[in-house]
């Protein structure tokens, strides 16, 4: 009798646009702990079912007069719009306090955006106000423990940065903390007041003094990130906040009992949520990938590789430890909140469930190619026949899949550091064979010599200084003192990916520099990007930041790499920049360069990654793709892995776009691809260069094989 009533209640919530179902309490035992069971036709295997209740009211649902076309329309749910011509006009007309109203009782909050700032898979702004109704807010029970109800949002009920700066922060002091709980300017780094109006923070807009009187202050623990060890700083008391990593996939905690997959690496159902439409009105981007059209993608409060980043969920509903820029401004937040069951006035909501927001994809990315060329190029040196990268079966890796290259040396780098005997710089396992050359002598004229634009020549061997350029020094980065670092050119190592009767394809064997793929965080195509400039030596108007490269040798790769013979013997390479294959971003037109990076098409899931060695399926953590950083890339910034198993690895970038203009592919310490990307002005990832030269002009000097199980 009481499901009954419980079914009618939600049948009148949705007639009556769902203002009454709030002022009923929901009976004690209609209120149930997520059930999960088997399923095998989902991506995680497990389909999770949730009770749902309403408790406390926010801005979600837009009101129009019937022309909408602010997103597309596979991202708009039921519910989103209300269509009515007689409100709108009302709402056009009517007084705003802190553009906020009330009409016939309901409350209304109104948005203005910049129609000059729209971008693609955002919400699109006109020149107009837009109005949002208060609705009540749909809370998921993740967790019923004696008289606590921990609750989740249903969906992504705004959009906020995790932290107002570029910083290194925490949860205990990022403005989203203080955002979600109406915190003063003290409580957060950047010191911004969230205090000042109840509109300031979702805490005192979402919940009245009765229900605010109900919501639990909770123990908010912060453990140090599960695979790099970040530290995510202390334990905080909070009324709302957002789950941790811990939450959300490690099996041992709390994410199984709150219906989530075990594993991280799992593209989850349960994990996958969709911004509301006040949310993308906030700037939260939206999924146009075909199986996951319109998911948002949402914030952790676990800091990520370093802490000034923090990890997310992706729209496939995958854990992206690594983590994103904290100002990240386009992350959908789900608030978490933790009320007393005996006092809560809470209305029924039905379930939801996490087969709901899967939509069955016929995605060709995911395609396996054949991993073993049945025909491999090669080409005769004088002393050694090069060949193209040999693959064989091999289950001890990941893949499947063992690859060989054969390697040449052609150009000079500077690399290996020179040292009087006393080296701190790095962690010891991130250093390799060759990496530091201890000679005191050496050091010692190399303090003493005479230095042009930062470089010298001593004994006919070519040497590079530099000195630390970074405020603070960070964990898993070159450690700097505040003497001069010195750096001898050696050969650069290149793998040979790829033979076309007398050209060849060459991939460096180790990441060779650091540089951002754009000098500051913008839309841009690698067309338009400085590390496109950087690495050829091109001029100001090649870039949008207008920078040039080409004034000294020193300022680019090509420059400071090849003599001008050996520039000669370089073929200048049609570079095309196919769109990105999950999220169909448009990464600019083909264009010519003797060096580049490499596409996210050259690196999987194409007969082309499985030609330059590399395993052509997704989702898989393949050892060939996994590269080192130089010591000279280190002490220009790139990022070091501590993670077990991966320990000195760098992550690098691809010259395709990720998920939006702004951002970039790479692939990361483990080998496994990031489509989604991480902002064109990342700091730290190394640069794996990429070049075409004729063989039968160039000289080179047969450098060996390397394989992917080194």
């Amino acid at each position: 009798m009481v499901k009954k009533i419980c079914s009618v209640f939600l049948l009148l919530c949705m007639v009556a646009g769902m203002s009454s179902c709030r002022d009923e309490n929901v009976p004690d035992r209609e209120l149930l702990r997520p059930s999960v069971t088997a399923d095998e036709s989902l991506p995680g295997k497990s389909r999770t079912v949730w009770d749902c209740v309403y408790f406390g009211t926010y801005p979600t649902a837009e009101v129009t007069d019937g022309k909408f076309t602010a997103v597309e329309g596979y991202a708009v749910k039921n519910g989103d719009i209300i269509e009515d011509k007689s409100l709108y006009e009302k709402l056009s007309m009517a007084e705003w306090e802190n553009d906020e109203t009330v009409i016939d009782g309901e409350k209304y909050r109104r948005l203005k955006g910049d129609e000059g700032a729209n971008r693609v898979q955002h919400y699109l702004w006109d020149s107009q106000y837009h109005y949002f109704k208060y609705m009540p807010v749909k809370w998921r029970v993740m967790e019923i423990k004696d008289d606590v109800i921990t609750l989740m949002c249903d969906r992504q009920i705004e959009c906020i940065a995790y932290n107002a700066n570029a910083e290194d922060v925490y949860w205990e002091n990022c403005t989203l903390r203080s955002f979600l709980n109406g915190y003063t300017a003290e409580s957060n780094l950047a010191g911004v007041d969230f205090s000042a109006r109840p509109q300031d923070s979702f805490y005192y807009t979402a919940f009245s003094e009765e229900e605010k009187s109900v919501i639990i202050k909770s123990d908010v623990k912060n453990p140090n990130n599960y695979y790099f060890g970040t530290p995510c700083g202390n334990d905080t008391k909070d009324y709302v906040f957002i789950l941790d990593e811990e939450e959300v996939f490690d099996a041992g905690k709390s994410a199984v009992c709150s219906g989530f997959a075990s594993s991280d690496g799992t593209d989850d159902t349960a994990r996958r949520f969709q911004p509301t439409m006040y949310a993308m009105a906030r700037g939260a981007w939206y999924s146009p990938s075909e199986s996951t059209l319109g998911n948002g993608f949402w914030l952790l409060r676990t800091s990520g590789y370093t802490p000034s980043n923090v990890n997310y969920i992706c729209d496939f509903g995958a854990v992206y430890n690594r983590g994103t820029y904290v100002t990240v401004r386009d992350a959908g937040i789900l608030p978490v909140i933790r009320v007393d069951k005996e006092k809560a006035i809470l209305g029924y909501a039905g379930k939801v469930s996490s087969d709901e927001i899967f939509k069955p994809s016929a995605n060709k990315t995911a395609e396996k190619f054949s991993q073993i060329s049945e025909n491999i190029h090669t080409y005769s040196l004088s002393d050694v026949k090069l060949s193209e990268p040999v693959v064989e079966k091999d289950q001890f890796y990941s893949s499947g899949y063992k690859a060989t290259w054969d390697c040449i040396y052609f150009g000079t780098y500077p690399t290996a550091e020179v040292t009087d005997g006393k080296f701190t710089a790095v962690e010891g396992y991130a250093v390799g064979e060759g990496d530091v050359i201890t000679d005191r002598e050496l050091y010692a004229r190399l303090s003493e010599a005479e230095w042009e634009n930062d470089e010298t020549v001593i004994d006919g061997e070519k040497y590079r200084r530099l000195k630390g350029g970074r405020e603070k020094n960070s964990p898993q980065h070159y450690i700097w003192d505040n003497a001069y670092h010195y750096f001898k050119y050696t050969p650069v190592k290149w793998r040979v990916a790829e033979i076309n009767e007398n050209r060849a394809m060459l991939i460096a064997d180790k990441l060779m520099d650091c540089e951002k793929y754009h000098i500051n965080s913008a839309e841009v195509q690698w067309e338009n990007c400085t590390l496109r400039s950087f690495l050829n030596g091109y001029g100001a108007e090649s870039n949008i930041a207008e920078i040039s490269f080409a004034q000294r040798n020193q300022d680019s790769f090509l420059n400071t790499a090849f003599s001008e013979e050996e520039k000669s013997c370089i073929i200048d390479s049609d570079v095309e920049n196919p769109d990105n294959s999950y999220y169909n971003t448009d990464c600019g037109n083909t264009v010519k360069d003797k060096v580049f990076v490499l596409s996210s098409a050259e690196v999987f899931s194409t007969p082309a990654a499985a030609r330059h060695g590399f395993y052509a399926g997704s989702g898989v953590d393949d050892s060939a793709k996994r590269f080192k950083a130089t010591m000279y890339a280190k002490a220009r910034g790139t990022w070091y892995s501590p993670v077990e198993g991966y320990r000195g690895n760098s992550f690098w970038y691809m010259r395709t776009n990720g998920y939006s203009l702004s951002n970039a592919t790479y692939i990361c310490d483990f080998g496994y691809i990031y489509n989604r990307g991480t902002d064109v002005s990342c700091s730290d990832a190394g640069i794996l260069p990429a070049i075409q030269i004729d063989l039968s002009k160039a000289e080179v000097v047969y450098a060996g094989k390397v394989s992917s199980q080194q």
